[in-house]
């Protein structure tokens, strides 16, 4: 936690001193310091997945929401983590489409979810 946050300040002002003379270069820093905070979220996902995974024994053959949750996870913080960096690049209008692609994304692998629980309805009903 400590490393990300030294890390993220060593960024942001090694990025305010470099934009003054050189502007492309600052960007260059937050983008490369952007992708090394997110490989120590990766590090930490990797953790957690694992965990997620020994929920295999608990759902037994509703494995499959485990991989959706999964999934989902990935999306939005892959989304975010780009939309972010295009807005701080100064690119906006990208990061909103990148977060619509999420959205949509998102929502379309949620479908099957959706379907299993309106059969789920369906046959409680008759």
């Amino acid at each position: 936690m400590i490393s990300v946050c030294i890390l993220s300040l060593a960024g942001l002002l090694s990025a305010i001193i470099i934009r003054k003379d050189k502007p492309e270069f600052a960007i260059m820093i937050i983008i490369l310091t952007g992708f090394c905070i997110a490989l120590k979220i990766m590090g930490i996902m990797r953790g957690t997945i694992e965990e997620i995974k020994q929920w295999q024994n608990v759902l037994a053959e509703n494995v499959v929401y485990i991989k959706l949750f999964i999934k989902l996870i990935g999306i939005t913080y892959l989304c975010e983590f780009s939309a972010n960096l295009c807005r701080d690049s100064g690119y906006s209008a990208l990061g909103s489409h990148i977060e619509l692609f999420g959205k949509i994304s998102i929502m379309m692998a949620g479908l099957p979810m959706i379907k299993t629980m309106l059969e789920m309805l369906v046959t409680s009903s008759q």
